[in-house]
Order: C-alpha cells, then sequence, then structure tokens
C-alpha cells in the first residue's frame, strides 16, 4: 500500500526578520566590487556603439564621459565584469579582485598621464582626474578590506567572505 501522506516541501522557505537582523552587513570591499559594473555598462555600451557606428569612428566624437577607444572600451568591459561577478557570486576574492583593479589601474592612469598617447590612450584631464580617483579609492578600498580580514583572522574570527 502506498502512503497518501502529505510530503514536506524541500523548498527552503524565506528567513525571518530576526534571522536578517543578525546577518553581519557585507564588507565595504564587496560592495567596491559590485561597483564595477559601472564600468561594465560603460564598456558594453561602448562596444556596441562601436560595433554600430564601426571601430574606425573617433572616440572624441562621443559625447563626454563615454570617449574612450575601443580597446579601453573592452578593458573596461572585462574588468567590470570579473568585478560584478566576484562582488555577487564570490565575495571571499572582493580583496584580491580590488588590489588587482587598483594596481591596473594605476598602470592605466600613470601611463595616460606622463607617456602620452600610449596604446591609442589620449586621455583628456577629466579622464586623468577620474582614473587617479579610481585608482585612489580602488587602493583605499582593498587595502581596509585586507585589513580587516587580517585584524579578524588575528582576533580568531571567521570574517565570512
Amino acid at each position: 500500500m502506498v502512503d497518501k501522506r502529505p510530503t514536506k516541501s524541500t523548498a527552503r522557505t524565506a528567513p525571518t526578520d530576526e534571522e536578517l537582523d543578525a546577518t553581519a552587513p557585507l564588507p565595504f570591499v564587496v560592495w567596491a566590487a559590485r561597483f564595477t559594473a559601472y564600468f561594465l555598462a560603460l564598456g558594453g555600451i561602448m562596444l556596441v556603439s562601436y560595433a554600430y557606428y564601426g571601430f574606425d569612428r573617433d572616440p572624441q566624437s562621443f559625447p563626454p564621459g563615454f570617449r574612450l577607444n575601443p580597446l579601453q572600451a573592452g578593458v573596461n568591459f572585462i574588468w567590470g565584469l570579473v568585478g560584478t561577478l566576484i562582488g555577487f557570486f564570490r565575495p571571499r576574492y572582493a580583496i584580491v579582485f580590488m588590489l588587482a583593479f587598483a594596481a591596473f589601474y594605476t598602470l592605466v592612469a600613470g601611463l595616460g598621464t606622463f607617456a602620452g598617447s600610449v596604446l591609442g590612450m589620449e586621455l583628456g584631464t577629466p579622464a586623468k582626474v577620474f582614473f587617479w580617483v579610481v585608482v585612489a579609492a580602488s587602493w583605499v578600498v582593498g587595502i581596509r578590506g585586507l585589513l580587516q580580514r587580517r585584524r579578524a583572522r588575528l582576533a580568531g574570527e571567521d570574517p565570512g567572505y
């Protein structure tokens, strides 16, 4: 004879308010990695624009804030994609990502500022200021996250990310 009792659902129920209140907030470094979705969007918009208008189009013909050459757009798209994936799906790698992001964009900002038009990057003054602000913020966030993780491990706590 077959048992006709209702079976318990294996679906997970939503957490209660008390469980949500007890959950530790995400570290700032994870939110910074998520913020690289801006680079994903900017690079994607520019790559689609170049695919539509042609890759030989002059970057100066685009509006301010979108004056990236195809190489810069591709680089921004890749870094934004990786950062978005790490920020949302693998937050434990956020510190490493932010430090690598900061190092790479330090190189880009340095070459764009001091070497002129390296790799076709002709950075105007607003772009230079933007890149240096991004570099400074990335280093601050990455080092702060690294120090917080180290402090938590020295205290015997699991940082959880």
